[in-house]
């Protein structure tokens, strides 16, 4: 069989000739190029023509739980002279990261520093 023109290949996939020129461009339909005429193969138009028309499907917004969302927005708070971070505050991140070891020791040597028992 002859090769098929971008004309005669959208009639075949049933989609426009813009279609076409636009599959061989992305790559998705092979053809050879003779002057300004793409000539195609019809053993081609099989890896094109298994394909879903239209736009992908878009998934729905995925629901967040409370707890999801509260920990996306723990240590925010309100107020005119505080951080509006807990993380920008060296009190609030003491200890961050130490094991319960380390943080008891932290916390006798603030207690020992400050004079309390």
């Amino acid at each position: 069989m002859a090769d098929l023109t971008t004309k005669q290949a959208s009639e075949i996939l049933g989609v426009s000739r813009r279609r076409v020129i636009a599959l061989i461009e992305q790559g998705k339909l092979k053809a050879r190029k003779f002057s300004n005429v793409y000539m195609i193969a019809p053993k081609d138009l099989d890896a094109v023509r298994e394909r879903k028309n239209g736009r992908p499907e878009q998934t729905p917004e995925r629901f967040i739980s409370f707890a999801e969302a509260a920990a996306k927005y723990i240590g925010s708070i309100d107020g005119d002279d505080l951080p509006t971070d807990l993380s920008s505050n060296p009190k609030h991140m003491e200890g961050f990261g130490l094991d319960n070891a380390q943080l008891r020791a932290l916390q006798a040597y603030n207690r020992s520093k400050h004079g309390k028992k």
